[in-house]
């Protein structure tokens, strides 16, 4: 490619909901509707710049070395096409330490935007990989239950991580979500900072009993036997504290016939299960409710399981 034809490329990836009560660092979901977008292209110098960042309220740095879609895109490049060198413009979507997936989001539109600018024609396993690398500057682990889903779309468990093993599950398709994130922040150190040290080998085995129902309900596509397996005894009970008003909202909502009701990723975004859109937004109201009274209400939205990032755009400068 020459320094004449360099068109940006135009990469989304979805918000993704994460854990699904007993799927802990290992299960995530992708949504559809909203997520981040970042454009690349091709530049002659080597490595990556990010060169503007908007909808972050000025909260990120343009630190390739810091921001989570230059460090993704970095690691695509070194490990790839350790001679190419890219630019990048990243629109934030979603909010920043919200349980969404934010950094995820970042890094997977990053990768994709990338493999595309340079025409690698990359698998989805190499641009998870890349993307865990940009998870890992953002909060300390590259754990890929956020961008394994944002990449693959669908419903994405992860068995294995060296080497790393991406299975896509079945999704049910009558399968809503109300999905709430309050007006407070809840950093995934610091939600990860609560979690147990030791936990007791009966809460182990209860824990691996209902990932595997919950595998096997969505193989059966039963939402009420779903709902049943997403229980989460270890890491739930931890942070539920960190959440104002959220062990209020769950009570209102399983109170209200929610098939489930639990905290995304680290929170504080809550989700809440239907098999119905008009339950799902009543439920919907119902935590807003809940969040509103102790005075953290935020914003919230009814949203299916969608498709992982993709190229949406080719933008010639």
């Amino acid at each position: 490619m020459t320094s004449r034809a360099r068109p940006w490329i135009e990469a989304f990836a979805p918000a993704t909901v994460s854990n699904l009560g007993p799927g802990f660092d290992c299960l995530g979901l992708a949504l559809r509707a909203r997520g981040d977008v970042v454009r690349a292209r091709w530049r002659e110098a080597p490595g990556v710049e990010l060169l503007r960042i908007t909808g972050d309220g000025g909260k990120l740095s343009r630190d390739a070395t810091l921001n989570t879609a230059a460090v993704a895109a970095t690691a695509l490049l070194q490990r790839w096409a350790p001679n190419a060198g890219v630019e990048l413009e990243l629109d934030k979507g979603l909010p920043l330490g919200s349980g969404l997936g934010s950094s995820g989001a970042s890094a997977a539109a990053a990768v994709v935007a990338v493999d595309a600018a340079l025409e690698l024609g990359l698998p989805a396993v190499a641009l998870v990989e890349a993307a865990r690398a940009g998870e890992a500057a953002a909060c300390g682990a590259g754990h890929p239950d956020n961008v394994a889903p944002s990449i693959l779309g669908g419903i994405v468990l992860v068995p294995s991580l060296d080497p790393l093993r991406l299975v896509s599950l079945p999704v049910p398709p009558s399968m809503w979500l109300a999905v709430y994130t309050p007006g407070c922040s809840l950093p995934t150190a610091e939600a990860r900072a609560v979690l147990p040290r030791m936990v007791e080998l009966a809460a182990v085995v209860q824990q691996a009993a209902r990932l595997g129902f919950l595998v096997h309900a969505l193989h059966e596509g039963d939402l009420a036997m779903l709902g049943e397996a997403i229980v989460d005894d270890i890491v739930e009970p931890a942070r539920a504290g960190l959440i104002p008003g959220y062990l209020e909202a769950k009570a209102a909502c399983c109170e209200a016939g929610a098939l489930a009701c639990s905290i995304s990723g680290a929170g504080p975004t809550t989700f809440a299960l239907s098999s119905d859109r008009g339950r799902a937004e009543a439920l919907l109201r119902l935590l807003d409710e809940a969040f509103v009274a102790v005075g953290v209400g935020g914003t919230g939205f009814v949203d299916q399981v969608g498709q992982g990032a993709r190229v949406t755009s080719d933008v010639l400068h």
